[in-house]
């Protein structure tokens, strides 16, 4: 036993330093040997679990908890993979059987609270946060949670409260000094700013710690107009993050292509659109940064209309359903469009997504920007749909995307020419788009926005075929929470700082400048 068990400590030893594909082999050997020893299976599960297998995850969860049902560390990941699978009610039932049994193990009010946050019920969301901060108050990750949570309701002086905390616990919990960054305008060298430069100074981070900071101090620096400094921790924080990410813009190019040689000859005149929609959606798509919150925050300021945010569904169908190999295939579009039944599957897969948020209203907001790749295929599944396309000044849009870390995606973004290639292909597909349909894509200029308000809120308003309402001139006061950074700006009234922010910068652009 002794020798499983130093097997077992290697296989944990992997599993910290991310080397998953030696501990599938390794730990599947040992399941052979010892086939009732539970720990393996979650050894195993949690490895496909980090590398999105999830499926394989959901299999191998099951036979532990099979053997032991009992075993709350199983059932918490296998809640946990339910989630990122779509199974919200097994998801949300696992996590409360696991409170019901263990009423004291944190890990399951904090991804219950998760879950809860996910399908914009932040209140319940807290109201979990705050039953695992009874049962111990120092844990940094419960603190988090709840600065995220207010954050995300515009309770921004509670988010900087509980991040501070989060903190003053653990100082290498440099999340926290991003979430403070992002909701504070520093007009002085105030503590966080002090705290900040001594932490990096003084503490040894890792590489990912190191980033959030650089982008934290980055963002105060530019605050203070120390636009020199601001820039050389934006380069430290990109190059170290760019080293860790595995990513070719060479795969862009052939994946985009391959969007424009499936869509080139479809004739979407053809096309019923005699579909009735359950809900309506208003796609809301463009680059990240382009201005997506603002617009969405402009749309569900009227009463009959329900903030999604960004939802990560529409991807997820495609990737599943039309997709071989990360290529589109165009076989499957085709069939998409010659087969109804397997048509009405898609739809449903997304409607059934959109039912964990029990809307009242009957049109929905979808605002993940990158779905600008999707066009076409939101054209197949939802003809009746409306489609905002969010542009900004170019230089402007690519430095935004620059300065900022994006958790989990948007992997071109950390290298200025890649950075500008990406652009180049987002453009060029946009033109592709709009050959094919120049007059169901409304484009939300945001530069317009910011100069003439009144009149482009009007013209959104009225492309969405939405009887006029004055709160949609006094969107800062929306109350629909934003789950992107970009929570503080779309909770102000219109600013022009923003316009033409490349310029203080441009010396230190050197691919971005490049841009027409």
């Amino acid at each position: 036993m002794n020798n499983l068990e130093n097997k077992i400590k290697a296989l944990f030893n992997l599993f910290e330093s991310r080397k998953f594909d030696l501990i599938i082999p390794k730990c599947k050997k040992l399941l052979r040997e010892y086939p009732e020893y539970v720990v393996l299976y979650n050894i195993l599960g949690s490895t496909y679990q980090n590398l999105t297998e999830f499926n394989l995850a959901k299999e191998v969860f099951i036979k532990g908890l099979n053997i032991d049902p009992t075993n709350i560390a199983i059932m918490n990941n296998l809640a946990n993979v339910y989630k990122s699978i779509d199974e919200i009610e097994l998801s949300e039932n696992l996590f409360n059987k696991i409170i019901k049994n263990k009423p004291n193990y944190l890990n399951a009010y904090i991804n219950l609270g998760n879950l809860q946050r996910d399908s914009n019920n932040f209140e319940k969301a807290i109201d979990l946060y705050n039953l695992a901060l009874k049962i111990n108050s120092q844990n940094p990750v419960t603190l988090y949670s709840l600065a995220l949570a207010h954050q995300g309701l515009g309770n921004f002086i509670l988010a900087i409260e509980f991040a501070e905390k989060t903190l003053s616990i653990d100082p290498k919990f440099t999340q926290a000094d991003m979430l403070i960054s992002q909701c504070t305008k520093y007009k002085f060298e105030n503590e966080h700013y002090k705290n900040m430069n001594s932490k990096n100074r003084e503490l040894q981070l890792n590489d990912n710690q190191k980033i959030n900071l650089s982008f934290a101090i980055a963002k105060a620096n530019e605050d203070l107009n120390y636009i020199e400094k601001s820039f050389e921790h934006l380069d430290k924080a990109n190059k170290i993050n760019r080293k860790l990410l595995d990513f070719d813009i060479n795969n862009e190019t052939v994946f985009f292509n391959k969007i424009k040689k499936v869509f080139y000859d479809i004739d979407f005149k053809k096309m019923s659109e005699d579909y009735i929609n359950r809900k309506q959606i208003i796609f809301i798509l463009g680059m990240p940064r382009s201005g997506t919150s603002l617009v969405e925050q402009i749309i569900t300021s009227h009463s009959t209309v329900f903030g999604a945010g960004e939802l990560p569904q529409l991807s997820k169908i495609i990737k599943n359903e039309l997709m071989v190999k990360n290529s589109l295939s165009t076989s499957n579009v085709n069939r998409l469009i010659n087969d109804e039944p397997f048509l009405n599957k898609l739809r449903n897969k997304y409607y059934t997504y959109l039912d964990r948020f029990n809307a009242k209203e009957d049109i929905l907001t979808d605002k993940a920007p990158l779905n600008f790749r999707w066009i076409g295929l939101i054209k197949i599944l939802f003809p009746n749909s409306k489609i905002i396309h969010c542009s900004r000044d170019p230089k402007d849009n690519c430095l935004s995307l620059y300065k900022n870390y994006f958790e989990g995606g948007l992997n071109f973004s950390y290298n200025q020419k890649e950075l500008v290639s990406y652009f180049g292909l987002y453009s060029d597909l946009m033109n592709f788009w709009n050959t094919k349909f120049s007059s169901s894509i409304f484009e939300a200029k945001y530069e317009q926005i910011i100069k003439q308000p009144e009149k482009e809120i009007k013209k959104i308003i009225n492309f969405c075929d939405l009887d006029w309402e004055d709160n949609c001139l006094k969107f800062y006061n929306n109350k629909t929470p934003i789950k992107t950074m970009s929570t503080a700006q779309a909770r102000q009234p219109i600013y022009n700082s923003s316009v033409n922010s490349y310029a203080k910068f441009s010396s230190f652009l050197s691919e971005i400048n490049k841009i027409n």
